[in-house]
This record gives C-alpha cells, structure tokens and sequence, in this order.
C-alpha cells in the first residue's frame, strides 16, 4: 500500500510522525572526534501528496560535491541543538525561514564513512508553495520526490560501485534523473519506515 497524503489529513499525519518520534528511542553516536553537522528533512504537502525536498550540492563545495542531500551542515557553537542548524543552515542554502517550518522530530544519529561527520537528521514540516532562493555556492538544483514514487517497486535498489580500487554494494533510489544515496538515502529509508508504521 502506498502513502497517499491529502492536505486535509496532512496535519493528522504530522501529529502521529511527531508523536512516534518521541516515544522510540533514538541512538545517539560519540561526535568527539568527529564533525557534529545536522540535516533538515523536509516533508512537504504537493498536489495532495506527501513528498521529501531534496537539494543537489554545488560541484565546488569541499564535501560531497554534486550529491543529492538533505538542507544542512557542520553545527557551529551558537546553535542551541541540531535542530537550530538545521534551520539555520536550510535558511542558508534554499531560503527556508525557520519559522515556516513545524519541527517534528530527530531521527537516529548516522556518521559518514569518509569524511567522518556525525549528522543528527531533524523531520520538519514545511510549506507549499513557497519562494525557495538556493545559494548558488552550495545548491545547484532543489527538487521534491513524493514518498509514493520512492515506494514504488524498482526505485530502491541495490547496485556494486566501484570506490578506491574496491568495488562495494550501495543501497540507492533513483528517481527521474537523480541517484539517492550514502547519507540521504540511510536517512530517507528510515524514514520511510517510521511513515509506514504510521498506516
């Protein structure tokens, strides 16, 4: 069964995702060697379907250039949580005023294997249609996905890359062009699973 959201059962949704966010226990991961960053997952009500926003990294940023991903980065020490630079940075890189989105709640911490960042993933409800402004020194591209079309047979798959000499098994959905994977597609899978729960 795929989800099907309509907006007026979007704020019903929202309630049982925030509500399941705080009663599961959420793993946590030691950052004191690491780099502590966190994302914004941003769910979204389009044409009567529930979709994610995902952005494409701009080719001359440091880390992770050219992959899709989720709005976030590094947290700095005026961030009062991982949610704070989450939405700092969503302001930053698509234009996002933190105060248009509704929190929901943090899913499990996660750490990249390559450039050794513990990322904290924060849900956020937030509007549609809204002006996005991408920082053309970060963002190339911001694009939806309805979780239908992620849950569709054929977009999660699984295929062998070849990384370092090696060649390795990598999870991914792609879908109209774009490859989601590594972090993004982690993240986007778990939570996929808490919405199914939800059913």
């Amino acid at each position: 069964m795929l989800l099907s959201t309509p907006l007026e059962t979007l704020a019903q949704l929202a309630g049982g995702l925030a509500a399941a966010l705080a009663a599961r226990p959420r793993r946590t991961l030691d950052h004191a060697d690491k780099t502590a960053a966190a994302v914004l997952v941003p769910l979204l009500a389009v044409d009567d379907d529930l979709h994610l926003l995902y952005t494409r990294r701009a080719a001359s940023l440091p880390h992770h250039q050219g992959q899709v991903a989720f709005p976030g980065g590094a947290i700095d020490p005026g961030d009062a949580d991982p949610a704070a630079a989450a939405l700092r940075e969503a302001r930053e890189e698509i234009g996002l005023d933190p105060g248009r989105v509704r929190v929901l709640g943090v899913l499990d911490d996660l750490e990249t294997v390559s450039t050794r960042f513990v990322i904290t993933p924060v849900v956020g409800l937030v509007p549609h249609p809204y002006p996005w402004h991408p920082s053309p020194h970060e963002v190339d591209a911001i694009f939806t996905v309805p979780v239908r079309t992620l849950e569709a047979p054929g977009t999660a798959r699984r295929e062998v890359w070849d990384f370092g000499g090696g060649r390795w098994p990598v999870d991914l959905y792609a879908v109209d062009g774009h490859v989601i994977w590594g972090a993004t597609q982690r993240i986007t899978a778990h939570l996929l699973e808490l919405l199914r729960a939800l059913r």
